[in-house]
């Protein structure tokens, strides 16, 4: 009957010199070594939370030791999907847009993937204007491009949308004011928690919009009341602006300069119901000449000025030629005095006393919040525009103490082990091949004296 095995391995392996004191110092080092990786590899857990800067960042103690491994701006989170319809404001928060058509989607067939970038290179391109004195109302759409730039192209995002802004501005109390910057400015002024800093942008907003329209409003109803009622009761038109966007600088002529007045269309109504075009890409004849005369260039073109600045600082152009942003420029911009087509029709603009500060619209109207819109100029901004949003984002948590423990034990234990047999097991092979006899039982060292001979069995034979 064959014996069982046993479980004794009675070779050993001496090794020379300084070689254990050494070994041991390396095995605590590398013991700390491992450990602190392990702490950094396996004391922390993912977890998945929501926040509203697509470029946050997350710093940890270990960053410094692995500068290459550190997560840069943008990863963290996962892309904001845009479809079309969908709606989005930026950072600034004046206007509310919903995106029109996606001419070069960037995601599948017809989708957006906005990844964070600033919109350095949107701008308006047209406004629609329908004004209505039946109804003592004005509608307005602003038109906004966003197009790719050069380095996201070479980069393969390249994308094209268009957007479109739309709100509305009455005197009826029945009538919502759909301008959301307007909106939290007068609700904060109202709650006594208005911020001349924050705020100062929608209040602004808001006094010009309103201040241009109300201009608007009372021309044409003095100008129906002098005319016996055949004014023009509706007047609808569109404008378009050259492609300026922030990415061409604030030294790009085009930001320099105001835009010109380019009515590319337009549509007269009479309560006559004697209707009037004019289209500018048609040829000119009596039936398609420019219906823009002095009793509405004003007018129209101090409601195409103010929103061109209110929707350019919305998308955060800081360009010179904004007349909210650079106060030079409101004598430019603005038209201040309407031409006196009828003796005793009033002339002065409301939004220009205003922004100037010169008093008339306080004597015509009463004081008012409006009327301390030039304290509030110029105004400012902090820097580029970005859809505000929520995004997915994921974040590095440490564990709790227990399961950190755990984790880095068993983690540093297990490099550890593998670590030490394979260093055994490389030293014992280096000691074999310098030093022979190191390789033999204890007992049959001191029995041969070479090890090319036979070694003799403890019973004494070879």
């Amino acid at each position: 009957m064959s014996r069982m095995p046993t479980l004794e391995y009675p070779i050993t392996r001496s090794f020379p010199g300084l070689f254990a004191p050494i070994a041991i110092f390396g095995a605590i080092v590398g013991l700390a070594f491992l450990a602190t990786l392990n702490a950094a590899l396996a004391g922390y857990e993912t977890v998945t939370a929501f926040d509203s800067d697509f470029n946050v960042t997350q710093t940890h103690w270990f960053d410094r030791f692995t500068p290459s491994l550190v997560r840069k701006s943008g990863t963290l989170c996962d892309p904001r999907l845009l479809a079309l319809g969908e709606t989005f404001n930026t950072n600034y928060t004046l206007f509310q847009y919903s995106i029109a058509s996606i001419d070069v989607p960037n995601t599948g067939d017809s989708g957006l993937s906005y990844k964070g970038w600033t919109l350095d290179n949107c701008d308006i391109t047209s406004l629609y204007v329908n004004a209505d004195d039946r109804t003592v109302n004005m509608d307005l759409t602003a038109i906004v491009s966003c197009r790719a730039d050069g380095t996201q192209v070479l980069q393969g995002n390249n994308y094209e949308i268009t957007a479109r802004a739309d709100w509305s501005e009455s005197t009826l109390s029945g009538k919502y004011n759909s301008l959301l910057g307007a909106q939290k400015a007068v609700k904060k002024s109202q709650a006594g928690t208005f911020n001349a800093t924050v705020d100062a942008r929608g209040a602004a907003l808001n006094a010009v919009s309103s201040l241009a329209a109300v201009d608007f409003a009372t021309r044409v109803l003095l100008l129906d009341a002098f005319t016996n009622g055949s004014f023009p009761s509706i007047i609808s038109f569109q404008a378009d602006f050259p492609w300026c966007p922030a990415s061409l600088g604030r030294d790009a002529p085009c930001a320099l300069q105001v835009p010109p007045l380019n009515i590319s269309s337009m549509f007269l109504y009479k309560s006559s119901r004697d209707l009037q075009q004019y289209f500018a890409s048609e040829p000119a004849s009596d039936l398609n000449k420019p219906l823009v005369t002095n009793d509405t260039l004003g007018i129209i073109s101090n409601i195409v000025q103010s929103a061109y600045a209110a929707v350019r600082l919305d998308l955060g152009n800081p360009s010179p030629n904004n007349f909210l942003l650079n106060t030079a420029m409101i004598s430019e911009a603005i038209t201040a005095t309407f031409p006196q087509t009828f003796p005793g029709l009033a002339n002065e603009s409301l939004l220009y006393s205003v922004l100037v500060n010169d008093g008339y619209e306080a004597r015509v109207e009463g004081p008012s919040e409006i009327t301390n819109l030039a304290g509030l100029l110029p105004l400012t901004l902090p820097g580029p525009a970005v859809l505000q949003g929520l995004y997915l984002c994921h974040f590095q948590r440490a564990k709790s103490l227990g399961s950190a423990f755990i984790a880095v034990l068993v983690g540093t234990l297990s490099m550890f082990s593998s670590g030490w047999a394979i260093f055994l097991a490389f030293a014992a092979t280096v000691v074999k091949k310098r030093v022979p006899s190191k390789n033999a039982c204890g007992e049959h060292a001191t029995a041969t004296n070479s090890y090319d001979e036979p070694m003799e069995k403890h019973d004494g034979t070879k």
